[in-house]
Order: structure tokens, then sequence, then C-alpha cells
């Protein structure tokens, strides 16, 4: 049994250190990147600059993907939730439900698959293709600070524009909702308003806007830590896909945690 655990602890033992360092790796980039941007007020305009194309980029350009998902989630819930459950007269279950689903859960986190599958792979690609042209080691080589000029506007970016899909994606997704279900469904206003709109509260429309915003900070991070690990063109792609892979199971990480901090 003792060689057992031995062999054991000693297979894992590598595979443990090594994710150890990429959480360090990680929690580092975060923290020293906001850092070097806060205490040197140098150059902060230009980053700004960068801030906002970031937040253009991964907000303004994803609209389209996330007024679609955002109005079928809204329409085929709300239908489904006003057919089946006028049936057993428990209406007064719809707006809980129904908040649930869109505000607090699925709505962070389907935004958050949808930009990490836009921006989280073109971050990691970016940063990659930078690795590889030397242009990181050009930059360090003139006294820039890249922690501050290409990761942080990144990560805030990505930040904003987390928090600003998120919001949209619960609106589009309940007022869409809504107008599908007035048409289809003869829904009212008063109806919607009496069982959905009464349900959210101020809590639950934080803890979405909390997740959102560290869904960002941990979707730009990782595709940026990833970026850093490509020396060879070879190795895009991998770096692309490990960034994908790390972010999506930090999602689902970080989701459970706030869920269970904030209602349990």
């Amino acid at each position: 049994m003792i060689r057992f655990l031995k062999n054991f602890f000693k297979g894992i033992a590598p595979s443990l250190i090594r994710r150890l360092k990429v959480y360090g790796g990680i929690a580092a980039l975060i923290l020293y990147s906001i850092r070097s941007y806060f205490e040197d007020k140098k150059g902060r305009s230009r980053i700004n600059k960068v801030i906002i194309m970031q937040v253009y980029f991964t907000g303004n350009l994803a609209l389209k993907i996330i007024s679609l998902v955002a109005l079928a989630l809204g329409a085929i819930t709300v239908l489904q939730l006003f057919t089946q459950l006028s049936k057993f007269g428990a209406l007064e279950y719809v707006g809980k439900i129904l908040n649930i689903v869109i505000v607090r859960e699925l709505g962070p986190i389907l935004t958050a698959f949808i930009v990490i599958s836009r921006s989280g792979t073109a971050i990691a690609a970016e940063i990659g293709t930078m690795m590889v042209n030397d242009e990181v080691n050009a930059l360090e080589m003139l006294g820039i600070n890249t922690l501050k000029f290409v990761a942080f506007p990144r990560i805030a970016g990505m930040v904003i524009a987390m928090v600003l899909l998120t919001i949209y994606f619960s609106a589009i997704g309940l007022i869409g909702g809504f107008l599908v279900g007035n048409i289809y469904a003869d829904i009212t206003f008063d109806m919607f308003s009496t069982y959905v709109m009464n349900s959210i509260t101020v809590v639950d429309m934080l803890t979405s806007i909390i997740k959102s915003a560290v869904f960002g900070v941990f979707i730009s991070t990782i595709a940026i830590y990833y970026g850093f690990q490509a020396f060879e063109s070879t190795q895009i792609p991998q770096v692309t896909t490990k960034a994908v892979v790390s972010s999506i199971f930090a999602l689902f990480a970080v989701d459970v945690f706030i869920t269970l901090v904030t209602y349990l």
C-alpha cells in the first residue's frame, strides 16, 4: 500500500508542479500588469487608446452573435416556462427560474464562451505572433514595459467589454423573451412584469456583473499567458488551444465558486 501511494504521488507530482507554475504565472501576470499601470503614469493616454480598441474589438464586434443567442434563449425560455407552468398554476415561479437561467447563470457563461471563441483565441494568437517575431523582446530592449503596454490594456478592455456584453445579453434575453411571448403566447406586459421583473434583485444583477468581470480577467490573462509561451510559429495553434481549454476550465471553476459564496 505504501509503495502504491509513493508511486501514485510520484506520478502526479510533475503534473501538479506544472499546473501550480501555470496558476502562479497567471496570478503574477494579473497582479504585476495592474500594478505597473497604476504605479507609472507615463504613456497612460496611449494605453487607454489600446483599451478602447480592445473594448471595441471584444464588445462591438460580438454584438450580432450575442443578440442572436440572447434573443433565442430568452424566447425559448419564456415560452416554455409560461406554457408549462401555466398548466400547473405555478406562474409565480417563472420569474425565479428565468432569473436563474438568464441573469445569474447562462447570461454570463454564454457571453464568456462567445468572448473566448472570438477574442480569447485572437489575443493568444496575437501575443504568440509577437513572441515569434521578437516584437516583445524588441519592446523590452527599448525599455518599454510589456506588462503595462501589452498585457494590461487587453485585460482591462476585456473586463469592460465582458461587463457591458453581459448586461446587454440579459437585457436582450428578457426583452426579446417578452416580445416573442407577447406575439405567440399573448403574454401581457403586466404578466411579464409581475412574474419576471419583480423577481430580479440587486444581488442577482451585482452577481452577474461580478461574474462577468472576473471571467474577463481570467479569459484575457490566460490568453496572454499562453501567448507568451510561443517561441516558434508551430506553437501558436498549440498555445491558442491551451488558452481556450484553460479558460473554459477556469470559467466553470470561478462560476461555481462565486455562486456558492453568493447564494449558499
